[in-house]
C-alpha cells in the first residue's frame, strides 16, 4: 500500500449501467485501497428511491471511522458524496455499524470486507507481531430480496475467496432479523494482509456434482413453516431434468433445519447449495419477505420452490460460480498478484459494473471472451462489458492481471 495520497479528486457518475448501490460499495472501496478522493454523484440513480439508503450511511461512515477519511451528503436520499481517506491507520480494532432499520448486513460486508484486508494497524514497535484482527459489529437486517443472504455470505461467498484469493475472515451471526424491524447482529472479523498480496483465482472446471445441502431456517415462525420449504424444494430438486455430471436425481439433498429466537419480529428463509469435484458451490435461496401493506409476499412453498428453482438455472448455466457470485469476486481479481481466470455463464449487469468501474480504479484490463472446450476461446465481437448478450446458455472465461497490491502497513518511527 502506498504511503502517498493523491489530491485530485475522482468523479464518478453512479447512474452508469447497473445504476444501484453496487457502485457506491466497489468505488468506496477502492478509494479507501488506492487512497484515492472520489465524488460520486446520482448514487442508485436507477432505483424507485434513488439515493442513500440506510444500509449505504452506515457502511459510508464505517469506513469514515476506520480509515479517518473526509466524508460529506453521507444523509438518507443523498444522491452525492464526496469521500476522502486518510494515510492514518486507526489504532481500534473494534467497530459498530448500526443501520437502525433492517438495512442489509451482507451489503454493509461487501462495502468494508476488501478495505478492512488491505488495513494494517500500526505495530507498536519493529519488533511487533502480526496486527490483530479486526471487529466490526454489524446491526440490521441478515436477509432480504435485494441483497445476498447472510447464509449465502458464509456458505458459498466465504471458502470460495477463502480458498482462491488468500483472505481469512470469520462470520458469526448473533441473532438474525428481517424485514421491517431488522434488529440482526452479525460480527465481521478480519485478519489483515501485511507484507503479501492476494492470490489469483483459477476456476475453469465445472467438475461434477457431489452434494447438495441446505438450511432451512426459521425464526419465531411455526415449526411446519420448515417443513414446507424443504418439501417443495425438494421436490423440485428430484423433478429437474439435468442430465450427465449434473444429475440431481443421483444426489440426496441434505437440508437442515435451522430455529432462531430473535427479539423481534419473525422470519424465515431456505438457502441451498450444491458443491463439486472441482469445488465449485452455487446456490440458490428463497427470503421471506412483506410487501408495501406488510401483507406475506410469498408462501413457505413458494421460497422453498424459488430456492431449487434458482440453484438449478445456476447449474444449468455451466460456469464455475453462479450469478450471485461473480460480480462480488470481480474486486479481488482487480486486486491480486498474477492472471485470474473464471468460467462463468452470462456475465450479469452487476458483474460488467463491477468491471467497468473496476478498471476505472486500478487501471487493469479485464477480457471477456467466450469459451468453448476446444481451447479455441473467441473473443466476444461487442463489448460485452458494456452491453451484455441475450444468449444464457454460453460459457465466458473472464480474464485479468491484477494490480499485485501489497498491503505492507504503515512506517514504523523508530526514532
Amino acid at each position: 500500500m502506498t504511503d502517498s495520497l493523491t489530491n485530485e479528486i475522482l468523479t464518478i457518475d453512479g447512474s452508469l449501467m447497473e445504476g444501484g448501490g453496487q457502485v457506491l460499495r466497489n468505488v468506496v472501496a477502492f478509494s479507501c485501497i488506492m487512497k484515492k478522493p472520489l465524488k460520486i454523484e446520482n448514487i442508485r440513480a436507477s432505483r424507485d428511491k434513488p439515493g442513500l439508503r440506510p444500509q449505504h450511511v452506515t457502511g459510508l461512515r464505517l469506513l469514515r471511522d476506520i480509515y479517518h477519511a473526509k466524508l460529506s451528503g453521507d444523509e438518507v436520499g443523498s444522491n452525492t458524496i464526496i469521500f476522502e481517506p486518510n494515510n492514518i491507520a486507526v489504532e481500534k480494532t473494534t467497530f459498530l455499524a448500526d443501520a437502525k432499520t433492517a438495512g442489509s448486513i451482507t451489503l454493509m460486508i461487501q462495502i468494508s470486507l476488501p478495505p478492512l484486508i488491505f488495513l494494517a494497524l500500526p505495530p507498536k514497535s519493529a519488533f511487533s507481531p502480526p496486527p490483530p484482527a479486526v471487529n466490526i459489529i454489524l446491526k440490521g437486517g441478515t436477509s432480504g430480496k435485494a441483497a445476498p443472504t447472510i447464509d449465502f455470505v458464509i456458505e458459498v461467498f466465504k471458502p470460495i475467496v477463502e480458498r482462491h484469493f488468500g483472505l481469512a475472515f470469520d462470520v458469526n451471526i448473533i441473532g438474525r432479523g428481517y424485514y421491517p424491524k431488522g434488529g440482526g447482529e452479525v460480527i465481521l472479523r478480519v485478519q489483515p494482509l501485511v507484507g503479501k498480496a492476494l492470490t489469483p483465482i483459477t476456476l475453469l472446471e465445472r467438475g461434477h456434482l457431489v452434494s447438495i445441502k441446505g438450511r432451512a431456517t426459521i425464526a419465531n415462525s411455526a415449526n411446519q413453516v420448515a417443513q414446507k420449504m424443504i418439501r417443495s424444494a425438494t421436490r423440485i430438486l428430484n423433478e429437474a431434468n439435468l442430465k450427465g455430471e449434473d444429475n440431481i436425481t443421483q444426489i440426496n439433498p441434505r437440508i437442515e433445519i435451522n430455529y432462531e429466537k430473535i427479539a423481534s419480529g419473525k422470519g424465515f428463509e431456505i438457502i441451498l447449495w450444491a458443491e463439486t469435484s472441482t469445488g465449485c458451490i452455487l446456490a440458490g435461496s428463497g427470503v421471506y419477505d412483506r410487501d408495501a401493506n406488510f401483507k406475506l409476499d410469498l408462501s413457505p412453498e413458494q421460497l422453498g420452490e424459488n430456492a431449487a428453482k434458482e440453484l438449478i438455472s445456476n447449474l444449468r448455466q455451466g460456469g464455475c460460480v453462479d450469478e450471485n457470485l461473480q460480480d462480488q469476486l470481480i474486486i479481488f481479481m482487480a486486486l491480486a498478484r498474477g492472471k485470474s481466470q473464471l468460467l462463468i455463464g452470462e456475465p450479469t449487469l452487476h458483474t460488467r459494473t463491477a468491471i467497468h468501474y473496476a478498471q476505472i480504479m486500478t487501471g487493469v484490463r479485464f477480457e471477456v471472451s467466450k469459451f468453448s472446450n476446444n481451447d479455441n476461446s473467441t473473443a466476444v465481437s461487442s463489448n460485452i462489458i458494456e452491453q451484455g448478450q441475450e444468449d444464457s446458455h454460453e460459457l465466458y472465461l473472464i480474464e485479468c492481471e491484477g494490480i499485485g497490491l501489497v498491503a505492507a502497513g504503515p512506517k514504523i518511527n523508530e526514532g
